[in-house]
């Protein structure tokens, strides 16, 4: 197992980090290659296509597996959707950056032999683009800490409203900002918890309306289990993500009893909408905002999403989801994968 560290070059610079991972990661895979026989290589991101287009050329070679939390061309195709440049300097940059991004992840892709992925809805978008064969693709769902996953659910919630997550255009902080405001204004006893942030408080604290930012509390580094506490005791979990992979945080606050109220993205995308959560249009802050208000409303509604949820995810220990991606791989080497996989090595 390599981490970052061990194939990043020129640390000391600031700049370009995929594309010093990208270098230095050719020559830390094919040594290591060549020092072992080995059956299946997993590269887990998008940096790595320099590295798998020259292990795909090698001969003989292992079975090249492309693993994300997060495909990276369709993250880059919902980007353009969310966050667009705002002017002709910034349109000319963000053309620049995603051209060579893309390309990059692209061939990360395009030499592998199999693909796995932690959403339904990203292995559909690798199979519309023709990258991989359906036989050659599962998704696997990662685990949630046992912390979330034994968390003690307090009958009694309060008027909390939680989120986790970075405080950046994917994770949908101006639905956040334009549905928090209203119900926040409406409610003067709800609160709202804000975990994760990755942002100082007060940064986070002036995008909301002055009135309602003593109802808002921006936490900061807190263990599995403190978040987890303050999970069991919110009433809704508002996760407007733009673009998932998975997204853990929902199914951590699932895992808790909190309602989720989120958008057709990641895990997001295979939950029943009024069973297992609210499902929103990704821009439909309306309709976030009365699925906010219906769920702290109705105790009943609630009770009835909240136990549908953490149903769906009390059997993704990280130990359950190992072993599937244990029998993924193995069922893969047992078909003769490196001579039935179709290979793209031009």
């Amino acid at each position: 197992m390599l981490e970052p560290k061990d194939f990043e070059l020129w640390r000391s610079v600031g700049r370009g980090l995929r594309f010093r991972q990208a270098l230095g990661a050719v020559g830390a895979v094919l040594s290591r290659v060549r020092e072992r026989n080995y059956e299946l290589v997993e590269f887990f991101g998008g940096e790595f296509g320099l590295a798998t287009r020259q292990l795909a050329r090698a001969r003989p070679r292992p079975f090249i597996v492309a693993h994300t939390d997060g495909f990276e061309l369709l993250a880059s195709e919902r980007e353009r959707e969310y966050d667009p440049p705002c002017n002709s300097l910034d349109h000319l940059r963000w053309l620049l950056r995603r051209h060579a991004h893309d390309r990059l992840s692209r061939a990360a892709f395009v030499h592998a032999d199999g693909f796995v992925t932690g959403s339904e809805l990203d292995r559909k978008r690798a199979l519309e683009l023709q990258m991989f064969s359906p036989e050659w693709t599962a998704v696997v769902a990662p685990g949630v800490d046992r912390e979330y996953l034994k968390a003690p659910h307090h009958p009694n919630r309060e008027a909390r409203v939680a989120f986790i997550g970075s405080w950046i255009p994917r994770k949908g902080i101006r639905f956040i900002v334009e549905v928090m405001d209203a119900v926040l204004r409406e409610r003067p006893a709800l609160k709202l918890d804000l975990y994760g942030t990755s942002v100082p408080a007060h940064e986070v604290l002036r995008c909301f309306a002055s009135r309602v930012r003593g109802q808002i509390t921006v936490f900061g580094l807190l263990s599995n289990r403190e978040i987890a506490a303050g999970l069991s005791r919110a009433s809704v979990f508002l996760f407007p993500a733009q673009y998932e992979g998975f997204g853990m945080a929902l199914a951590e606050a699932m895992a808790c009893g909190c309602v989720p109220v989120t958008t057709p993205t990641g895990f997001g995308a295979e939950l029943e909408d009024d069973s297992e959560a609210l499902v929103c249009a990704f821009d439909d802050a309306p309709a976030m905002r009365r699925a906010v208000g219906a769920l702290l409303d109705d105790s009943v509604l609630r009770s009835r999403i909240a136990a549908s949820a953490t149903r769906r995810v009390h059997g993704l220990s990280w130990a359950t989801q190992v072993g599937k991606l244990e029998m993924v791989y193995q069922s893969w080497l047992a078909k003769g994968a490196i001579d039935a996989a179709p290979h793209r090595d031009a």
